[in-house]
């Protein structure tokens, strides 16, 4: 299953690199990007059942550049495969009157009473992602950066919490840095917020956040006509 995800976001990644024709007018950037991701599920822990925590992943893609789309402002407009996700933990309890502990099948994961936890469980969320950014460049060696991003969850290699399916579209915002390495390369940090919820997940609303880490290879320039 895992193998057949990285084939198929391969040979997206490919594909969208060779689309774009050569009627591109100028001062246009298309490239290549990718690295690493670590994101979780929520940020502002408020259940009294569930404990979150955070983990990384992979982020690949192409992108398209148009500079000096509004004066000094650029436009860069990107399709990424993003694996997103997070760990949860759901709490023990004591029984009735002090009594024992609630301690749950082994097939549910994790049993040790005295860890504070009987369920253990680990989700993998597999996004093609949309972000739309609008940029500056404050000194030549740095762009900032910021918009919407819309995502498509096309898979899920986790092991989902009983009676809990998760959305497949998302909508959240991003901003980053991106730092000129070379002529050609960039640096780019940014994060991550989603304002739409994966599930109503009991008490706590679960929305994807977190940070990618990645390098951006512009492959192709063209200049004004």
């Amino acid at each position: 299953m895992q193998k057949k995800i990285y084939t198929t976001a391969g040979i997206l990644f490919f594909s969208l690199l060779f689309a774009f024709n050569t009627n591109i007018y100028a001062q246009s950037e298309i490239g290549v990007k990718g690295g690493a991701t670590y994101f979780g599920f929520n940020k502002n822990i408020s259940s009294v059942v569930y404990d979150f925590e955070m983990r990384s992943g992979i982020a690949l893609g192409a992108y398209y550049k148009k500079k000096n789309l509004l004066g000094p402002i650029d436009l860069q407009i990107e399709l990424l495969y993003q694996q997103k996700g997070g760990n949860y933990f759901i709490k023990t309890f004591p029984g009735e009157n002090g009594g024992e502990y609630y301690n749950q099948p082994g097939y549910y994961g994790y049993t040790d009473k005295w860890a504070g936890y009987w369920m253990r469980k680990s989700q993998r969320f597999h996004y093609f992602s949309l972000p739309v950014l609008l940029s500056f460049s404050p000194v030549k060696i740095l762009d900032i950066y910021a918009g919407p991003e819309i995502g498509y969850l096309f898979s899920n290699s986790g092991s989902p919490h009983l009676g809990w399916e998760p959305t497949r579209f998302s909508a959240g915002l991003t901003g980053g840095a991106a730092f000129k390495i070379d002529k050609y390369t960039k640096l780019d940090i940014r994060y991550s917020n989603d304002l739409t919820r994966i599930a109503d997940f009991g008490d706590t609303d679960i929305k994807n956040y977190g940070w990618a880490f990645t390098i951006q290879r512009a492959l192709l320039f063209r200049k004004q006509k």
